[in-house]
């Protein structure tokens, strides 16, 4: 879990109004710590390329940072999904 924090962390800034819940679902839930593993690694291959600035690897960038945007869509669903599943939903009569 240790080596999760710095991914966490990420995901804890890209979504500041939801890092209380973040911190809580990562704790239990393995599908999303592999997420945010997922981002975290993605983000940081897209940086390390970045900083390399070499002319070849433009389309690997373009693939990551299209990987980067849909592990970001991923993550808000799975948080939507969870909040949905802790918060009673006024609209259907208190059911998720």
């Amino acid at each position: 879990m240790a080596s999760l924090v710095p991914h966490i962390a990420r995901i804890r800034r890209l979504f500041p109004e939801r890092a209380d819940h973040i911190a809580r679902l990562a704790l239990r839930d393995e599908t999303f710590r592999g997420l945010c593993e997922d981002y975290g690694m993605a983000l940081e291959a897209l940086s390390r390329l970045d900083h390399r600035n070499h002319p070849l690897d433009a389309e690997r960038q373009k693939e990551y940072q299209a990987l980067i945007r849909d592990l970001e869509q991923e993550l808000r669903e799975e948080l939507d999904r969870t909040d949905a599943g802790v918060k009673p939903n006024a609209g259907n009569g208190g059911m998720a």
